[in-house]
């Protein structure tokens, strides 16, 4: 078994043992970018100018040879015969997928598309929920950290967008079911990837008045401030100054369902009989926060 991470950096672990490998640093980066790109053709000429662009076109393809060979020997620690599942077709590289090949972008893909395929307005399965929640915590930083290739920014940021999404649906999920700790819990998974994220932000700040911690939402906002105003010069965005006037002020008792629904979906009702609405149970929770 092959269990290949490239979130954070890159490590391939052949059954429990980390890989200590002599592809070099153009081979290493030919290896993520097959086992990213699975199951896809891969021109060799492109290959070859991708990760040996400085050296002489001949030169270039025999490193791309010597890597290829290198990555089947690596194949076979993971499955007897896995070489095979690298294959050159005419003139194209390809990386057949496998049982025995686990990379972490895949599940954090899967993540998103199970939520992609859900039924409109329908919430997510409890299996559904415990995939996307492994997939999330497997997320150890941005996708080949320490690498800046053009091709490595642009996965970057689209499997940060999935991190985001996918997490910010399980903080959504959790929210409805006024689990607030696991919410906050969501939350601030993409605030320590993605601090600057004001809409998580606010979302945060509303899931800590729910959750009785009205002076905790103050400041959180104070950090925030802080933040943005050390590191780019500038005052969080007016809905985030306005909801901060509103805990601040106590305000959002008076709408504290409206915002629940706004910000996750759904009407909250908690307490005894009819009417018995979550501002009015917040209010009398909180007030004093």
């Amino acid at each position: 078994m092959l269990n290949i991470t490239l979130l954070g950096g890159a490590s391939i672990v052949v059954d429990g043992a980390i890989l200590r490998s002599d592809l070099g640093p153009p081979g290493r980066l030919l290896a993520c970018y097959l086992f990213e790109f699975i199951g896809r053709a891969h021109r060799r000429e492109r290959l070859a100018d991708l990760f040996w662009g400085d050296m002489e076109p001949e030169k270039a393809r025999c490193a791309l040879n010597t890597s290829i060979w290198r990555i089947r020997k690596i194949l076979d620690l993971g499955a007897e015969g896995g070489c095979r599942n690298l294959v050159t077709i005419g003139n194209d590289v390809l990386l057949k997928p496998s049982a025995f090949i686990q990379v972490d972008t895949h599940a954090l893909q899967d993540a998103s598309r199970r939520i992609t395929n859900a039924p409109t307005e329908s919430h997510l399965s409890d299996t559904d929920e415990q995939a996307i929640d492994a997939a999330v915590k497997n997320y150890s930083g941005p996708f080949l950290d320490g690498d800046d290739g053009d091709w490595v920014l642009q996965e970057r940021e689209r499997l940060h967008r999935l991190f985001v999404r996918s997490t910010l649906e399980l903080m959504r999920a959790a929210a409805r079911r006024r689990q607030y700790e696991w919410a906050l819990e969501f939350g601030r998974r993409i605030l320590a990837a993605d601090p600057m994220r004001e809409s998580v932000q606010r979302d945060v700040m509303v899931l800590l008045v729910l959750n009785g911690q009205r002076a905790e939402a103050i400041r959180a906002y104070q950090d925030l401030k802080s933040l943005l105003k050390f590191d780019l010069g500038i005052d969080p965005m007016p809905d985030t100054r306005r909801l901060h006037q509103e805990i601040f002020s106590g305000e959002i008792f008076d709408r504290l369902d409206g915002y629940a629904s706004v910000h996750f979906g759904g009407h909250r009702q908690v307490g005894g009989g009819a009417g018995y609405s979550t501002s009015i149970w917040m209010r009398s929770e909180c007030q004093s926060g």
